[in-house]
């Protein structure tokens, strides 16, 4: 009888330690997916905001994002250049301005494509002037916010195999940048490396997008 009652006691207690360690995992899963205290800021070009390029709006970047995390905004809008995320910071609520918020900033791809054909060290460098002006005034602005710069990757495509040597020298200004300024940079060139991470020759497609996403959503 002592033994029967030992066994139960044993099984008791194995199914027991076994629904705890789910139960715990299922918390850790909600709290890192769904922190009502925390708010995605989402700034810049088609990198963030892919929904263009997507035939279901919810396998976008910003559909994966608030999928998980319902408190994002997305101001990042395709074809845009950095002069545009001017106006795009100014639509963020200052009531973010929390060390609870964190932005991410998607820009100046655009503006080297749109100079591809004359493109040069020169002009990438007065690029990133612009560059570097927007993001100081993001950081002022919103000082107590946590800022994500994201680089550029590289299109697989051959017709963008000549800017290569131009992105190489963007992602060294920006990651000398975000050193100098305390800023943390996401690498989309070792994330989006694959022929099925693109469509339309250049943008994030569902499987690229969701790197992105992921990425952060970990952050």
């Amino acid at each position: 009888m002592k033994q029967i009652f030992l066994i139960l006691l044993l099984i008791f207690v194995i199914v027991s330690v076994s629904f705890y360690n789910e139960y715990q995992k299922n918390l850790l899963q909600e709290g890192l997916t769904n922190d009502d205290n925390s708010t995605i800021i989402l700034i810049g070009d088609s990198i963030l905001n892919n929904t263009n390029y997507i035939l279901k709006e919810e396998n976008s970047v910003p559909g994966l994002i608030k999928a998980k995390h319902s408190d994002t905004y997305v101001f990042a809008k395709d074809e845009a250049i950095i002069s545009d995320c001017n106006a795009q910071i100014e639509e963020i609520p200052e009531a973010n301005n929390t060390k609870d918020t964190y932005i991410f900033v998607s820009a100046g791809g655009n503006n080297i494509l749109n100079n591809r054909n004359n493109i040069s060290k020169e002009i990438v460098d007065s690029l990133f002037q612009q560059y570097s002006t927007l993001i100081l005034s993001l950081k002022s602005k919103f000082p107590n916010t946590n800022i994500y710069l994201l680089n550029l990757y590289y299109p697989l495509d051959s017709t963008f195999k000549n800017l290569y040597v131009y992105i190489d020298q963007w992602n060294s200004l920006i990651t000398e940048f975000a050193e100098k300024n305390g800023l943390k940079v996401i690498q989309t060139n070792k994330l989006l490396i694959n022929n099925d991470d693109f469509t339309n020759s250049i943008e994030p497609s569902e499987q690229g997008g969701k790197k992105i996403a992921d990425v952060i959503l970990k952050t």
